[in-house]
């Protein structure tokens, strides 16, 4: 088994007193070694539609997009849901600052809107 990894980094403002972030966004896809390659991970294939996502965030009042209160957590699954198409999606963290970030799990949201 192995973990792929696509990093991006954001800067949004959010809260009920507007202030901003740089937003570190790791998108995690797990897949078994495969003639010592990663399986069905094509990234040529999962880059742009990580992009795309990604850039929805960047640089704008993040509340707005999310619709709900911009925690790292809402954060992390509101990705995990633009993304849950992608196969081996496995998990999106999502770093505040250099000292805390939140992992969610696919998995654990089954089922949630």
């Amino acid at each position: 088994m192995a973990r792929l990894c696509i990093i991006r980094n954001i800067d949004s403002a959010h809260g009920k007193h507007i202030h901003g972030h740089t937003f570190r966004i790791e998108i995690n896809f797990v897949d078994q070694l495969v003639n010592n390659m990663v399986g069905n991970i094509d990234f040529h294939e999962i880059t742009p539609k990580i992009d795309s996502v990604i850039s929805k965030l960047d640089k704008i009042y993040i509340d707005d997009v999310i619709k709900t209160r911009a925690t790292i957590e809402n954060i992390a699954i509101y990705i995990i849901n633009e993304l849950k198409d992608i196969n081996n999606l496995y998990s999106v963290i999502v770093w505040e600052g250099s000292d805390k970030y939140v992992e969610v799990l696919k998995e654990e949201l089954k089922g949630e809107k």
